[in-house]
């Protein structure tokens, strides 16, 4: 016994001691204070069995066979319904537990007590086991009975198999035969087989039971260490021999790492998406594994194949262990900002509804990276940065200013909770979104979690997304207690705090800025509280005056952003006093540029943005009170025009964000020319004639098709219905984006010179840029195109203003050029206009189209003759005014006229205001109105409105014939048939009838040849729903009107498919009596109604019917068609009989 420690002792005895210590134990004479005793342990079991029992104990704890079977369910807490019963404490007599002692009679050198009691007590146990495996055995020997039915279902089914099973224990073997035989003997042969299937298809989902170890063994017999791939290169490697307990080879574990068996794709079929860590869509099978994507690779239901599903995303997402819900929702993240590009479109659908689900639920997890990761993807979900970014593009070429409005649903209701979550997330995500509570979340994130930067930059993007919808979410917004105040607080501060120790919180955000700006655009009264509330003019100027804001890129994004939220201001006469007062700071800003900045490609963005957020910042002060701007003029008219056109014209290749200052600079100078101020135009017009002139001005202008929305091939990405975009995403074109803002876009540039020609008085100038060659190859592209493409994409507004500024210069011009291009542009355009340009489209009407003198005169030309020959022509001409106030009347041009007042945006889906189809628009509009029964105007009106209409017709068809010729000849001949259905005696009327009939006499010369009804008709799903309604009201209201006639006779021809006929003859077979029209009266060919023959039995019965019953007259088209079909078939029927009794 070694000598322990006193007290008073000092480290120096210690050390003694435990070096003496050292020395005893070295020489063996320290003794344990116990003793292990292992006498009783059986030594001689482990070597009787050897080997086999080692080998059976590691197949039973590490190797089984993999089962095949799949049904695997979620896991799913059991929920015991049973009631429970506490058990009563069980008190002693004496008050106290009764003691227990241990046994006398062990001798004290067979070990501890405690020892001596556990082995005690696992002879009891082994004995116990050994029994009632005996008893098993020999009631499995009697019986051999199911565990569980295979048949019985519901709650009850355990109680009654029990039941069965004591039934069939008191039963001898000959009696259970016996009444098997009666039940068989009894049973329907149908039942019996659908119990045996049943119980064969419940007998595949039983677990099996576990395999014993010889099975284990036996599967792993073929198995060696050289098989596997992974192992030996593991065991190959230097030292392997040395690592710690690996001094034993078992093969049984290593056979988990064997190879997996890749499956091969049969054909086209259908299988699973698997997605990587960065949202990218996987093939079906990689060709090898390598250290890139060794990691996808998991243990799931098809291992072979690497990355994770949705599913397998969705659950990682809902893991406790914070890295793989991390990594989910980082994938999640990813996988929707792939999304939203367009690249997944036409290959898988993304189920939008069940990631918002999971993302919402991972939204409220407080964990900072979490967090982050799960409003990241909740931002790719709602906020689109493609859309945004090109929003944003067109601040600085002037256009942007008014805002899209994303709005799901056309009335926007308060949420009444009538349906469940899963059938609002399906309607309108967004109002789902709010429903959650997502503001109430976002304001606790800034206030109380307060993270980093970047996820308050994601939170302040949804909340971006969230402005764009409908007013009542706006107001949720804005009157969010807290939500506001908190984010002008932290992040659009009025005091600059340099040596700020947060660097998360008091620093300006350009997003909490673009927040500020999208809530501007959507109420004036809300751009009044952020100036007299919360005081942001104060930090607008600040961050504008402030040097530190200037000299770094992401100061000067931020001034950007402040600069376009004054214009917002500026629009609605707001702030206009704070721009005389910052005025030093903008002039100075001004000449920085002047002297700084260039015009070439060589200037970053950010700073050609800079310069055109200043100056059209000038432009709109310049159209509200001109005499702020003032001091601006002589500054911007001398040197920067010369500068900067200087520079774009000596330049050699051109990226259309480049081109931001020069465009910027000509709306600022239209501005003024517009306000008239004393400049000296001649000086300007000069420079402009100079750039329009130059070969830079080729070079930019040289394909301006291949930046055309409507003249492009593309299909923009179409999001889910329930959250609407601006489908600004383009994935099959070459920067994935809308052609109209690709970098070799030319059309911003164009609009805005357009704009300034427009509104110079420079004749000369105008006839120069209208000629020029390369614009000249444009318009004849447009001129020629049968129909245009992306007409309702929100981008495409800025095509069509450059086509509106290129009508109003021609027009302005129209005697000293030909009009003829431009009059047939104006026509086929009119589609293209947007809803805020409804003055513009009124102007172009009276001006142009509606104007005799703008017409080519090559036009007036070849009808001059016939307008002296047709009083109808001439008649038509001389109402060109009712006519041009029927059209502006019924295309609503003078309703709804948004003057920008109160806000600074439009919904999205109001889309184009005038159809392709404009020229029936009257005809169209009265044939639904009398569908609905909503047709309120009278007799006198109706007539009124159905002439003008037919009298444009007639005129167009007459003048314009190239024009008329692009229409389809099946729409055409709809079109002019729904004058007979918007009333039932409109077509009575002698000047209506009388247009009508010139009309499709006209019809019937030019567009008889072509017309197909087999072709789509623009408006209607089905041509033979549409001709069964044309039957019906012939039938009903034509009391055998001749014209009348003509038209339900032009389905009829043999050329036209043969249920048309049938459906007159059979169907509507009482037509025949009353449609008496005689082949005189016939306006068509009648050789077109009897070749070639007809050869269907069933409408020849039906000919045979309504000739043997004399249903029709002798002379009407109709029985001669019939009769010359019927002989007809009888003479090749009879010569086909001669030609077979000949051979």
């Amino acid at each position: 016994m070694y000598k322990r420690p006193q007290f008073g002792e000092s480290d120096e005895d210690l050390l003694k001691l435990q070096e003496e210590f050292i020395k005893q134990k070295a020489e063996n004479k320290v003794t344990p204070a116990a003793k292990i005793d292992i006498s009783d342990k059986k030594v001689l079991e482990n070597q009787e069995l050897g080997e086999n029992e080692e080998v059976l104990e590691q197949l039973s704890n590490t190797f089984e066979e993999i089962p095949n079977y799949k049904n695997l369910g979620r896991i799913i807490e059991k929920k015991d319904d049973a009631d429970f019963k506490p058990s009563l404490f069980k008190l002693e007599k004496s008050g106290f537990p009764v003691p227990k002692r241990r046994e006398t009679s062990e001798k004290s050198n067979s070990g501890s007590i405690f020892s001596r009691q556990f082995k005690k007590f696992k002879v009891d146990k082994t004995e116990n086991m050994e029994v009632s495996n005996d008893v098993q055995n020999s009631q499995n020997v009697t019986k051999n009975l199911p565990s569980h039915s295979f048949i019985v279902t519901g709650q009850d089914k355990d109680i009654i198999h029990q039941e069965n099973l004591e039934r069939i224990n008191e039963m001898t073997e000959e009696e259970i035969l016996e009444e098997r035989n009666k039940l068989m003997s009894t049973m329907d042969p149908a039942i019996v087989a659908y119990l045996k299937s049943k119980r064969h298809q419940m007998a595949k989902l039983v677990d099996r039971p576990p395999s014993t170890a010889e099975e284990q063994i036996k599967a792993a017999e073929n198995i060696t260490s050289a098989s596997l791939s992974t192992v030996s290169q593991i065991l190959s490697q230097p030292d392997a021999d040395n690592w710690l307990n690996f001094n034993k080879m078992e093969i049984t574990k290593l056979a988990w790492m064997k190879d997996i068996d890749m499956n091969t794709l049969k054909g086209k079929e259908n299988y699973e998406a698997r997605f990587d860590f960065s949202g990218w869509l996987l093939p079906y099978i990689d060709g090898e594994i390598n250290e890139k994507n060794r990691i996808l690779y998991h243990h799931g239901e098809e291992p072979e194949r690497p990355g994770y599903t949705l599913q397998e995303l969705f659950q990682l997402c809902r893991s406790n262990i914070s890295q793989q819900k991390i990594t989910a929702l980082n994938s999640m993240a990813n996988l929707l900002s792939l999304e939203t590009s367009g690249i997944y479109d036409n290959i898988i659908d993304i189920p939008m509804e069940q990631v918002f689900f999971i993302l919402r639920f991972c939204l409220d997890d407080n964990a900072p990276f979490a967090l982050n990761a799960s409003i990241k993807a909740m931002r790719n979900l709602f906020y689109y940065p493609i859309d945004e970014a090109c929003l944003d593009s067109l601040l600085g070429f002037g256009t942007g200013m008014i805002q899209p409005t994303l709005l799901s649903e056309e009335h926007d209701k308060e949420d009444d909770n009538t349906i469940n979550d899963q059938q609002l997330a399906e309607m309108n995500l967004v109002k789902c979104l709010l429903r959650t509570d997502v503001l109430t979340r976002i304001r606790y994130v800034i206030n109380t979690v307060k993270p980093p930067l970047e996820t308050i930059c994601y939170a302040l993007e949804i909340l971006i997304r969230l402005a764009r919808d409908s007013d009542r979410i706006v107001n949720l917004i804005f009157e969010c207690h807290g939500l506001i105040s908190s984010i002008m607080t932290h992040f659009v501060p009025t005091v600059f705090k340099e040596n700020e120790t947060n660097l998360n919180y008091g620093v300006p955000l350009k997003q909490a800025v673009k927040l500020c700006r999208i809530l501007s655009t959507r109420s004036k009264f809300i751009a009044n509280k952020l100036i007299n509330k919360f005081n942001i003019m104060d930090s607008i100027i600040m961050y504008l005056s402030n040097d530190h804001y200037s000299s770094n890129t992401i100061g000067i994004q931020l001034q950007i952003e402040c600069l376009h939220l004054w214009n917002v201001f500026i629009n609605y006469d707001l702030a206009l006093d704070q721009f005389t007062v910052i005025q030093p700071v903008l002039l100075q800003m001004l000449h920085h540029h002047i002297q700084r900045t260039s015009q070439d490609v060589t200037t970053s963005y950010t700073m050609h943005g800079h310069v055109g957020a200043i100056l059209i910042l000038i432009a709109s002060v310049a159209k509200k009170q001109s005499y702020h701007i003032l001091p601006y003029i002589d500054l911007l008219t001398e040197q920067p025009l010369q500068k900067w056109v200087t520079q774009f014209n000596n330049s050699t290749k051109f990226l259309c964000g480049k081109l931001v200052i020069i465009s910027a600079l000509l709306r600022c100078l239209s501005s003024i020319y517009e306000n008239k101020k004393n400049i000296n135009q001649n000086k300007i017009d000069s420079m402009i004639k100079m750039l329009i002139q130059s070969e830079e001005f080729k070079l930019v202008t040289s394909n301006i098709r291949t930046g055309s929305n409507i003249l492009s091939q593309y299909e923009a990405h179409k999001p889910c219905k329930n959250l609407l975009t601006v489908e600004a995403a383009v994935w099959n074109a070459s920067e994935h984006i809308i052609p109209i803002l690709q970098t070799n876009s030319c059309l911003p540039f164009l609009n805005a010179l357009s704009e300034f020609i427009n509104t110079t008085i420079n004749e000369e100038l105008k006839i120069i840029f209208l000629k020029h060659e390369n614009l000249n190859r444009y318009f004849e592209q447009i001129r020629s195109r049968r129909e245009y493409n992306l007409t309702s994409n929100w981008f495409t507004k800025i095509e069509s203003e450059f086509l509106m500024n290129i009508l109003k210069i021609s027009y302005s011009i129209y005697k000293r050029i030909d009009t003829s291009i431009f009059y047939d542009i104006a026509v086929k355009t009119l589609c293209v206009f947007n809803s805020t340009q409804k003055n513009d489209v009124e102007y172009i009407l009276s001006n142009i189209i509606f104007n005799k003198d703008y017409y080519p005169s090559q036009a007036l030309m070849e009808n001059l003759n016939i307008e002296n020959e047709t009083s109808i022509l001439s008649d038509c001409i001389n109402n060109l005014v009712n006519i041009f106030a029927t059209y502006i009347e019924v295309l609503g041009l003078r309703l709804d006229i948004n003057k920008f007042d109160n806000n600074l945006c439009i919904d999205i889906k109001i889309g184009n205001i005038i159809p392709v189809d404009w020229i029936y628009s009257p005809i169209i509009v009265l044939y639904s109105n009398s569908q609905k029964n909503q047709q309120k105007l009278d007799e006198s009106k109706l007539s009124f409105i159905l002439q003008n209409c037919l009298r444009w017709i007639y005129i167009y068809e007459k003048y314009f014939s190239t024009l008329a010729s692009l229409i389809n000849s099946a729409d055409k001949f709809c079109r002019l048939a729904c004058v007979f259905m918007a009333s039932d005696d409109l077509f009575f009327v002698p000047e209506v009838h009388n247009l009508l009939e010139e009309s499709f006499k006209h019809f019937i010369t030019n567009d008889l040849n072509k017309l197909d009804f087999k072709k789509s008709v623009h408006g209607l799903t089905n041509f033979q729903d549409f001709y069964t309604q044309l039957l019906e009201q012939y039938q009903g209201v034509s009391y055998g009107d001749v014209l009348f006639s003509n038209f339900i006779l032009i389905p009829l021809m043999q050329k036209h498919d043969v249920q048309y006929r049938k459906l007159l003859w059979s169907e509507y077979a009482g037509i025949v009596e009353v449609c008496y029209i005689t082949a005189d009266k016939l306006i068509c060919p009648l050789q077109l109604f009897l070749e070639p023959a007809e050869t269907d039995i069933s409408l020849l019965k039906c000919y045979r019917k309504c000739v043997l019953q004399r249903r029709m007259r002798d002379n009407s088209v109709l029985k001669i068609i019939a009769k010359h079909h019927l002989d007809t078939f009888v003479r090749n029927k009879r010569a086909l009989q001669s030609y077979k009794s000949f051979f």
